[in-house]
């Protein structure tokens, strides 16, 4: 698998950055599901903290898809980050869900 840059340039995984590389593979993902929901079928799809490396601009337009991807296929998405969960209820206000966990029984 390779990375072909907009002009045309062919990079192997090695020599993307953490983000690029998650992006690419989410996008993968993403693509796949979307798909399998073409074809009548629809998959659970749970992603654990796929945006740690993303910028917040990508995090958003990540999480943009992700939602669009929810229309067809049940997404649960886990995280630590706050701040995640603050760009999902910005990107997709009343489409996200939060459960917070406590981190002792004494919480």
């Amino acid at each position: 698998l390779h990375a072909r840059r907009p002009l045309g340039v062919s990079l192997d995984l090695s020599e993307l950055s953490d983000g690029t590389r998650d992006q690419l593979f989410l996008a993968l993902r993403v693509a796949s599901l979307s798909r399998l929901a073409e074809l009548g079928t629809s998959a659970p799809v749970i992603i654990d903290d796929a945006l740690v490396h993303f910028d917040d601009e990508r995090a958003r337009a990540a999480l943009g898809v992700l939602g669009a991807l929810a229309v067809s296929h049940t997404v649960v998405f886990f995280t630590h980050h706050v701040h995640v969960v603050e760009l999902a209820r910005a990107a997709l206000g009343d489409g996200v869900v939060v459960h917070t966990l406590r981190k002792s029984p004494e919480d």
